[in-house]
């Protein structure tokens, strides 16, 4: 179990500057780094040359990048990420197709958030833009909440940590009882969506979420296509 309480501030420090690292295309000046990260440049400046010696960034003049050390550890978990995709992939096609609208795969990622890992986008509400490889929070989606109801040690180390609101207990348990979760309009106004957990061997590995503008997703219809869902999904399982 993961207890947020110890955790040590220096490692989420490093982790964040490799997280703003790739959000920049994989290379940032240390100046930007500093004014986005609002850690005291010495500070920073040790950080960095311990993340270099390890190879985890490199130098390319005045900037920093990422270093190749992270290709390595990341090749597995991209061989299962590539798994998953393919496994879920006809569902994902099946629901963009029944709803005209986009459709996203993703995977819990920590006990604070989750990753995108498949898209399918109708060109109307993003314009197409794909989130992969996006981190989002887990208490305001309707993805967030369904990896929380059906990850029991997410929710309890987000509780232990105080970091769960209490109102979401109860919302939690209607996930957990209906198989599906709703948004309306409550993580972006005039977006709706919904969400369902996808399991492997009884195990929540992933979820699948339907989104688009509120006129085109009203609750009535997000019901029935989440229901509608949950028949596809099993064949999945």
């Amino acid at each position: 179990m993961v207890n947020e309480t110890r955790n040590i501030q220096s490692v989420e420090r490093a982790m964040y500057l490799l997280e703003q690292v790739a959000a920049a295309g994989g290379r940032v000046r240390l100046n930007d780094l500093a004014e986005q990260s609002g850690v005291n440049k010495t500070t920073l400046h040790g950080l960095l040359n311990t993340l270099c010696a390890l190879g985890y960034i490199g130098r390319e003049g005045k900037y920093y990048v990422l270093g190749l050390r992270l290709r390595e550890i990341a090749q597995f978990l991209s061989d299962e990420d590539e798994k998953l995709r393919l496994h879920f992939r006809a569902l994902v096609e099946k629901l963009h197709q029944s709803s005209g609208e986009n459709v996203y795969l993703a995977v819990p990622c920590g006990t604070r958030g989750y990753l995108y890992i498949d898209f399918l986008g109708s060109g109307d509400y993003f314009k197409g833009v794909s989130p992969r490889g996006r981190r989002e929070g887990l208490t305001t989606s309707a993805m967030g909440k369904v990896f929380l109801a059906n990850i029991p040690e997410m929710a309890h180390s987000l509780r232990r940590a105080e970091k769960l609101p209490p109102q979401i207990g109860a919302e939690l348990q209607q996930i957990s009882a209906c198989g599906y979760a709703l948004d309306l309009e409550v993580a972006e106004a005039g977006l709706n969506a919904f969400a369902l957990p996808l399991r492997r061997n009884g195990r929540t590995v992933a979820g699948v979420s339907v989104a688009g503008p509120a006129e085109n997703l009203p609750q009535k219809r997000l019901v029935a296509l989440a229901e509608e869902a949950m028949r596809w999904v099993a064949a999945f399982q």
